[in-house]
C-alpha cells in the first residue's frame, strides 16, 4: 500500500468479495508460479519486470500458470512479445496506465463492440495500447505549439489529464500543478485515437530528439523485446557530435541463447525508419531498477550518455 495504494486492488478485492493473495517479498518467477497455482489465482497485476521473471521460469521449466486467466500490467509499456507469450498460457493481458497523482488508474485496455468485431490481428493491435480513459477522467494531447492534437492515433504530444481525483499539488509545495482549467501535466508523450484509446509513446524526459525529430524509445524497446534471445531492452538518448542525440539500445540477452548485436539490428531494420535505428547495441548482465520495479533510465543515462562520443574518438 506504500506505493500508489497498491493500484487500489486491495479495495477492489474487498468490494467484490474476491480472495486477495499477497506474494510478500518473493517476486522471483518460481515463487510466483507456485503461488498462482497453489492459491488458484485467476487474476493478477504487476509491472512488466515481474512477468519477465515469471515467463523466464516457465520457459526453463515447462510449467504453466493455470488457472490464471487475466493479468493487469502497468507501470511501463508492455512488450507485444510478452502479451503474446502470456496468451499462449491462456492468460489475457489488460494493459493499464496511471499515476499516483491519478489515484492511480487512468486507463485500461478493455474492448468495445467495434474492437471485438475486428479480426484477431487488428484487435490485438488495439488492445496492445494502454487502453481507454476511464470514467471520470478527461485526457488530451497537447502539441509543442500549445494546441490540442488530433485524435487520430498518430499525432503525438504531451498528455494532460483532468478529473475530480487528480492531485492538485504535492505535499510541502507552495503552488498547485494544475493549469487554470484544472489540467495536470503527466510527463508522458502519447497519442489518442477516435475511440478513446491511449498509446504512450514515451516519457517527456526519455524521448530522443535527433536532428530536431522525435524518436520513441518505447517503440524501439517493444520491437527489441520481440527478438529471440533478448530478455529485456532499454533505449536511451546518447550524445552525438552531429545530431545531438541518437538512440542507444541496451539489452539483457538470454543466458542460453543470447542474441547478438547484429541479430537485434537485423530484426529492427525492416520494422522502423532508418533514422530510428540505434547507433549501437550494448549488452549488460542486468538493467538497473527503481524501487517500484521500473527500469532506471536515469542510471543508464549516467553510465552510457557519452558512449557514442567515446566510440567516435580515435
Amino acid at each position: 500500500m506504500f506505493h500508489a495504494n497498491a493500484w487500489s486492488f486491495p479495495y477492489l478485492a474487498a468490494m467484490t468479495g474476491a480472495k486477495l493473495v499477497l506474494p510478500g517479498p518473493k517476486l522471483d518467477g518460481e515463487s510466483l508460479q507456485e503461488l498462482i497455482t497453489a492459491e488458484g489465482a485467476t487474476f493478477t497485476v504487476g509491472v512488466p519486470t515481474v512477468f519477465t521473471m515469471l515467463l523466464d521460469h516457465l520457459r526453463r521449466t515447462g510449467k504453466g500458470i493455470s488457472p490464471l486467466a487475466r493479468a493487469g500490467i502497468g507501470g511501463s509499456a508492455v512488450p507485444r512479445a510478452m502479451i503474446d507469450e502470456l496468451a499462449g498460457h491462456g492468460c489475457t493481458v489488460l494493459q493499464l496506465w496511471g499515476m499516483t497523482e491519478t489515484s492511480p488508474l487512468g486507463t485500461i485496455a478493455t474492448s468495445t463492440p467495434a474492437v471485438t468485431a475486428l479480426d484477431a490481428a487488428e484487435r490485438a493491435d488495439v488492445l496492445a495500447q494502454q487502453g481507454r480513459v476511464r470514467w471520470g477522467l478527461d485526457a488530451r494531447i497537447v502539441r509543442e505549439d500549445g494546441t490540442e492534437a488530433a485524435r487520430d492515433g498518430k499525432t503525438a504530444g504531451a498528455l494532460w489529464v483532468r478529473g475530480p481525483w487528480v492531485a492538485k499539488g504535492y505535499f510541502g509545495a507552495a503552488t498547485e500543478v494544475l493549469d487554470d482549467e484544472g489540467w495536470f501535466p503527466t510527463g508522458d508523450v502519447a497519442t489518442l485515437d477516435g475511440n478513446g484509446y491511449l498509446r504512450i509513446t514515451d516519457r517527456t524526459k526519455d524521448v530522443i530528439k535527433s536532428g530536431g525529430e522525435w524518436i520513441s524509445s518505447l517503440e524501439i524497446e517493444n520491437l527489441a523485446c520481440s527478438v529471440p534471445g533478448v530478455r529485456q531492452a532499454a533505449v536511451i538518448a546518447a550524445y552525438h557530435p552531429k545530431w545531438e542525440e541518437r538512440p542507444l539500445l541496451i539489452i539483457v540477452p538470454d543466458e542460453e541463447h543470447p542474441a547478438t548485436r547484429e541479430d537485434v539490428l537485423d530484426h529492427l531494420r525492416p520494422r522502423i525508419a532508418k533514422w530510428w535505428l540505434p547507433d549501437d547495441v550494448v549488452t549488460v548482465d542486468a538493467l538497473p531498477m527503481t524501487a517500484t520495479g521500473k527500469v532506471s533510465k536515469l542510471t543508464l543515462r549516467e553510465r552510457f550518455r557519452d558512449h557514442l562520443m567515446r566510440q567516435a574518438q580515435p
